[in-house]
């Protein structure tokens, strides 16, 4: 029986649309570990680069310049692989179903899927030579459960969790790691990101039915790409950040939440 070569914690780390809320947050983690960071992204951060993280432009509809993009990339870290790929790079559009014309439809899937994978195959060349590696997805709660007004995202965030597990079995025997980490709804925008969430009645709507009473940071989506980046045996899983939205069925709500609370109160006072 064949034993799977040691891996040790990430030391270069590749992400795309790192100059993002949530990007930016997870650039930071992995420098906080000593971690080298390339951040692949059409836009540099609005905010000062931070140190140990290198900026390379790249329009994920555009392949060949994904293909250039991983070419300096190998300049960074002076022609090794990298350890990681984070892909967050994802725009959304806010409309109806009846409403998507075809260009948005090309928009949306050659960013969110096409380019994502072909990110995740010009990493993946480079860690088949090194026989390891780990590529983490930001997916969504959105790959398992429809938003509304979302459905190009939906569709796409869809496709991104199946690609994570053909990804983790075509890539599994040369010790690469493919995992998702599916996020509810963050407290920060992103760029490109819906507007539709910024509605406050949609907001109070999603806030409502989160048992954790609050909305995911992007710090803590961060934690849990950290913890993917160094895994070894977990391969083709999604990790959801949701605050427990997705075992939530009927949701301590409104009325029933305060006739709950205070039937509790008056039984168990949390003060004397």
């Amino acid at each position: 029986m064949s034993k799977a070569s040691p891996q040790n914690a990430p030391g270069r780390v590749v992400i795309t649309g790192g100059s993002g809320g949530i990007g930016r947050e997870i650039v930071a983690r992995f420098l906080d570990e000593g971690c080298h960071v390339v951040n692949l992204d059409r836009l540099a951060p609005a905010e000062p680069p931070m140190p140990g993280c290198d900026f390379v432009a790249v329009d994920l509809l555009d392949v060949a310049a994904i293909r250039a993009a991983f070419a300096q990339i190998d300049s960074h870290f002076d022609g090794q692989a990298p350890d990681v790929l984070v892909c967050g790079a994802a725009i959304g559009m806010t409309h109806h179903a009846l409403e998507v014309q075809p260009e948005d439809m090309d928009r949306v899937m050659g960013i969110n899927v096409r380019g994502t994978f072909f990110c995740a195959q010009e990493a993946a060349f480079r860690m088949r030579r090194a026989n390891a590696g780990r590529i983490v997805v930001i997916t969504s709660l959105c790959a398992h459960q429809a938003w509304a007004q979302e459905p190009l995202y939906n569709i796409s965030k869809a496709a991104q969790h199946g690609m994570v597990q053909t990804l983790a079995v075509e890539l599994a025997p040369f010790n690469i790691q493919v995992n998702a980490v599916a996020p509810g709804v963050v407290e920060v925008k992103s760029q490109g990101m819906s507007g539709n969430r910024a509605r406050p009645e949609i907001l109070q709507h999603y806030h409502d039915i989160i048992p954790a009473r609050r909305f995911c940071t992007p710090q803590e989506v961060a934690e849990a790409i950290w913890m993917l980046g160094k895994v070894t045996y977990m391969t083709g899983q999604a990790i959801t950040i949701d605050g427990g939205v997705m075992a939530n069925g009927l949701a301590y709500i409104g009325s029933l939440r305060d006739d709950v609370l205070a039937r509790l109160e008056s039984k168990f006072p949390t003060s004397t």
